[in-house]
């Protein structure tokens, strides 16, 4: 064994001992793979790691290099034991997310029905419940609760999670669930099967995901995380509160959840009119009768009364010295 071998499988050991995601650790041994094996790393230097950096900016995105980025620094840390090493972490590029209206959503589940229970269980589970290519895929029949109404998601970007199944979501697995799941194996626990049988990969999500949007007329790209990022966004286009929103989501940074909220033009234009649109005056004898009001439930004292009264006294009754009607 090489004395990068030992290196990382013992970075490994490090991660799973710390609870680092499944996902995590194979993004950070795929990183000390793609980025140090090639390098001597008894003689490493913080010049190594900084040309490193720069062909890592060259040909990857901000977002992807973050990873890249941590996964080397810990290796140095805790592997190494060098603390002198140390790389500055890119900052997340901001993402202008597609999202899908409301009418291609419904488009595309059109279109999903056309293809088999299963394709239209899998697209309305992502959608409805604002789900992750990888969470979709790897749902287990234990992790659905009819009774609940939640569905129970493992070992995700943020941990374990429970999400809450709407009701058409609840039909449509429990049609696919009666109609149409047809393991391989007796014990197979996978909730949404392929063809064959076995558990669905995200290449089966992306080419059907793909197909139903062509046959609904949709002429733009779309793909999985697109559903995701509809959901969240028609969620705050329905006003929900933004708290419950990142709670669905399953976020752990609010700000994350907020760069979903994007409304149209339409919906900007009346916000601002609601917020700042003159309200109509009352007309005086409809002040009048908000100052009775409040004097009858105890608000003002008499005193109040008579000069509130005398402050908003209609012209022609301030002349005759009379207020018909509130004697």
């Amino acid at each position: 064994m090489t004395s990068f071998d030992h290196a990382i499988n013992e970075y490994q050991r490090y991660l799973w001992q710390n609870g680092y995601r499944k996902n995590s650790i194979k993004h950070y041994l795929k990183a000390i793979r793609q980025t140090l094996k090639n390098t001597d790393l008894e003689n490493i230097t913080q010049r190594t790691l900084d040309d490193i950096s720069i062909e890592l900016r060259k040909r990857y995105q901000p977002n992807g290099n973050r990873i890249r980025h941590a996964a080397i620094n810990l290796f140095c840390k805790v592997i190494l034991k060098r603390n002198d090493l140390h790389l500055k972490i890119p900052r997340s590029k901001a993402r202008n997310r597609d999202v899908l209206t409301n009418k291609e959503i419904d488009q595309i589940l059109e279109a999903a029905t056309e293809e088999s229970r299963t394709v239209f269980g899998v697209i309305q589970t992502i959608y409805d419940c604002a789900l992750r290519i990888s969470e979709v895929c790897h749902l287990n029949l234990e992790d659905i609760d009819f009774q609940s109404m939640e569905i129970s998601l493992k070992d995700t970007k943020t941990g374990d999670n429970i999400v809450t199944m709407t009701s058409r979501v609840a039909e449509a697995i429990n049609d696919y669930l009666v109609y149409e799941r047809r393991p391989a194996d007796k014990g197979e626990k996978a909730l949404f099967l392929s063809e064959r049988g076995l558990r669905i990969g995200e290449h089966f999500v992306r080419n059907h995901l793909k197909r139903c949007a062509v046959e609904a007329g949709i002429h733009k790209r779309v793909y999985a995380h697109m559903l995701r990022a509809s959901c969240i966004t028609h969620l705050f286009n329905e006003g929900i509160n933004p708290n419950s929103i990142q709670k669905h989501a399953r976020h752990r940074d609010f700000a994350q959840t907020m760069t979903y909220n994007r409304p149209t033009q339409q919906q900007m234009k009346a916000d601002i009119e609601r917020v700042f649109a003159k309200k109509p005056d009352l007309n005086d004898e409809d002040r009048i009768r908000v100052v009775i009001d409040k004097y009858v439930r105890g608000e003002i004292t008499d005193p109040e009364l008579q000069a509130l009264l005398e402050m908003i006294k209609p012209k022609q009754l301030k002349h005759r010295g009379e207020f018909s009607g509130y004697a």
